[in-house]
């Protein structure tokens, strides 16, 4: 074996040319609010009403999503506002996705979360690409605030309902429908829009004749949004798959390097491009799930970590 391959230092410091390792992982089309995406957007400017903060929450099947302006963000008003605006609305999901801020790996929310049944999927550190509200965040919400308000950014939280609005009844490339559609069974109606209601079927005379193939339409609706998003999975997963390899198959107590993130800081004399690439070694403990693993340090056995695939490397 070459010993650059053995050598803690050149797995420490050289770079590596292969393709990042783990495959893309489809998931399985649940039911409408059975699993929930949650985030927080900002620090923003302070708006008139003291709110800095956007919690972001989004059901996976209908990429239906609903905005909260909060004050502080703390781990109470986050829990407070998930039951009494989504989970007494909508009812309680099985699945709860979230990244590991202190708001979300809380007492308060994980008491939540073992009361009414609910598992908590936490995503690890340096991966936020997992997360489905992560991409509405930074391609959507992030975009359609700035070019909104401009200059104006104490204003942005005022006009949260109608960006919600406009996420909510734009046509999503994935399921091939609006949020709204796929969550009521109707388009909600816009300012330019005035004829796509149920109430002109409701209104009509000869209410249950016109209503029988409208909800048969929809059922058929469903059908086809459950085989466009996995024929979308399918796709994305062919071109994902082609920039990656298999994940390594690594065994209890192997020793195994993380990639690390090293900052720049002129004042301590520190720069990044000097700093190792990788930390370790780590030992390895167990597959949480295909691409996330848990891992203890060698100096500190007690001190469990969580990372994913493209994160972790062995040491051979």
């Amino acid at each position: 074996m070459s010993p650059v391959k053995i050598c803690p230092d050149c797995i420490k410091y050289k770079a590596s040319n292969q393709k990042p390792s783990g495959q893309l992982q489809t998931p399985v089309q649940a039911q409408r609010f059975e699993i929930l995406d949650i985030d927080l957007f900002g620090t923003l400017p302070e708006s008139k009403d003291g709110t800095r903060r956007i919690l972001i929450i989004e059901d996976c099947t209908t990429k239906w999503v609903e905005l909260f302006a909060l004050p502080n963000a703390t781990a109470k008003e986050c829990a407070i506002t998930l039951i009494e605006e989504v989970l007494l609305r909508y009812g309680i999901p099985r699945r709860l996705i979230s990244d590991i801020g202190t708001q979300f790996v809380s007492a308060v929310m994980q008491q939540i979360c073992y009361l009414l049944n609910i598992h908590q999927s936490l995503i690890p550190v340096y991966y936020p690409q997992v997360k489905l509200v992560e991409r509405k965040n930074r391609g959507n919400l992030k975009a359609r605030l700035a070019v909104l308000f401009q200059d104006k950014h104490d204003c942005c939280l005022e006009k949260l309902p109608f960006i919600r609005f406009a996420l909510n009844t734009a046509k999503c490339e994935t399921t091939g429908q609006m949020a709204a559609f796929l969550n009521f069974g109707r388009e909600l109606r816009t300012p330019s829009e005035v004829v796509n209601d149920i109430r002109v079927v409701i209104q009509n005379d000869n209410f249950v004749p016109e209503i029988t193939p409208y909800l048969k339409k929809f059922a058929k609706f469903s059908t086809q949004n459950r085989e466009v998003v996995e024929e979308q999975q399918d796709s994305r997963k062919f071109y994902a798959d082609k920039k990656r390899k298999a994940a390594p198959t690594y065994q209890p107590g192997e020793h195994v390097f993380v990639a690390s993130h090293p900052l720049s800081n002129a004042a301590q004399g520190r720069s990044a491009k000097l700093m190792p690439r990788k930390d370790g070694p780590y030992v390895f403990l167990t597959q949480r799930s295909p691409s996330s693993y848990e891992i203890a340090s060698l100096d500190n056995p007690g001190n469990l970590l969580v990372f994913t695939t493209p994160l972790l490397y062995n040491s051979l």
